[in-house]
């Protein structure tokens, strides 16, 4: 591991000579730009930093998002000032991490991330968390050749309207095409995370990964392993949690990342369950509404669930069976890959309200309506509505009952109770 490292150093270096003799006019872009979707609050700060004698740009996503016809919703700043000398100028801001130290500058509601230019680590200093430190400062240049992707390697200047493109980024952009800077194999030695990555903008780009690009990928699968677990799982959820959820799913099982850690989504009778939840998710995140991952990973989940519990209920209480059937799947999916307790409750909480829907008893029901989550569990009965048409009446009844007055809703108790007796 410490020799490929030491080749990825040398190719950072071989790379960067070949850049660094060049003047940075040499790699300006004539792309324009549009100012109406940059955040005024992030030009306020490159303005700032710009009549205190530093560089400051406008970085990464938020440029490649503009170039590719969307709008982003972050910014981040790149600027030869330090931290503290950022922090030194902003009083609103904060300096944090370990492995990067970044600014956080803030104002009102809004945050802009502001790092300082890096340049290749010379002295591996290794956290508590198996994480290397990384903040060795650097040039512009330096800065660029560090990034994953070429379209991510775009530096823009809102203040002279200058926009920098080391690495070709704007005509990847134009071709569709997701270019790794530098030799994959190397690149994602030096942080397996760019696997995720690559997938991840693939799919929110409509970039096809090119044969190459993927091929390495295959091969370089295992090296996810060495990731610390809370980095690996926050990246694997932003997979499905930036509005791509779908295509994003299709190269999660392409890769064979599915069966790693989470194999019951491949469970061929649930597809279509999984890709409904999928494009529900992707609807409310393009509806700028609230996603809780723990909702998205009960559906991932629910096939090991309600087999278990259909085994189980033979010989057992419904709710008992179905405690025993959460309880089995949250322990074979530990074995694999751990949920957050945060999230695994939720996913508990949802499931075990299930039956619950079909309780007639009048307090329980406006017990069950008033329950935290109600509205998640509710919405996970509409899902597996759609799977299992014996759920349908069910559904039915309760979207009514939801949306009618105080007293339409006592009738419909009464005539539920009415017909089940009858």
């Amino acid at each position: 591991m410490e020799k490929k490292y030491l080749a990825s150093l040398k190719f950072m270096s071989t790379n960067l000579l070949s850049i660094i003799k060049k003047k940075i006019s040499t790699f300006l872009s004539h792309e324009k730009i549009d100012h109406n979707l940059i955040s005024v609050f992030a030009i306020e700060i490159i303005k700032t930093l710009k009549n205190n004698k530093f560089d400051a740009y406008i970085v990464g996503g938020a440029i490649r998002d503009i170039l590719t016809g969307l709008k982003p919703k972050d910014f981040d700043i790149a600027t030869n000032a330090t931290p503290e000398e950022v922090r030194a100028i902003f009083k609103k801001s904060r300096i944090i991490g370990r492995r990067f130290q970044i600014v956080h500058v803030i104002k009102n509601y809004e945050t802009i991330e502001v790092s300082t230019f890096r340049s290749p680590p010379q002295n591996r200093v290794k956290m508590a968390n198996g994480i290397f430190k990384d903040n060795e400062f650097g040039s512009i240049n330096e800065d660029a050749a560090r990034r994953d992707f070429t379209c991510n390697a775009l530096y823009y200047d809102p203040i002279d309207n200058k926009l920098i493109d080391f690495y070709d980024g704007t005509l990847a952009i134009k071709k569709k095409q997701l270019t790794l800077i530098g030799d994959p194999k190397i690149r994602f030695v030096e942080d397996p995370i760019r696997i995720l990555r690559a997938i991840r903008f693939s799919a929110k780009l409509d970039m096809p990964l090119n044969a190459s690009l993927s091929d390495q990928i295959n091969k370089s699968v295992d090296l996810l392993g060495t990731v610390p677990y809370s980095r690996l799982f926050d990246e694997i959820m932003k997979l499905f949690l930036t509005g791509h959820a779908v295509e994003s799913m299709r190269l999660f099982k392409e890769f064979q990342l599915a069966k790693h850690y989470f194999p019951s989504v491949l469970n061929p009778q649930y597809i279509d369950f999984i890709n409904q939840g999928l494009i529900n998710t992707d609807f409310r995140i393009l509806n700028n509404k609230s996603i809780n991952p723990g909702f998205l990973l009960a559906i991932f989940l629910w096939s090991d669930v309600k087999i278990a519990w259909d085994k189980n209920i033979t010989n057992h209480h419904p709710s008992i069976a179905l405690n025993e059937a959460i309880e089995s799947t949250m322990h074979k999916q530990s074995k694999l890959f751990l949920i957050q307790k945060r999230f695994s409750i939720t996913m508990s909480e949802i499931w075990r309200l299930q039956p619950r829907f079909d309780n007639l008893n009048p307090k329980r029901i406006y017990r069950l309506s008033g329950h935290p989550r109600f509205r998640a569990a509710y919405d996970f009965l509409l899902l597996r509505s759609l799977h299992d048409k014996s759920l349908n009446t069910s559904a039915a009844w309760w979207t009514n009952f939801m949306s009618a007055d105080e007293n339409t809703k006592s009738e419909m108790i009464q005539q539920r109770n009415t017909k089940k007796y009858a």
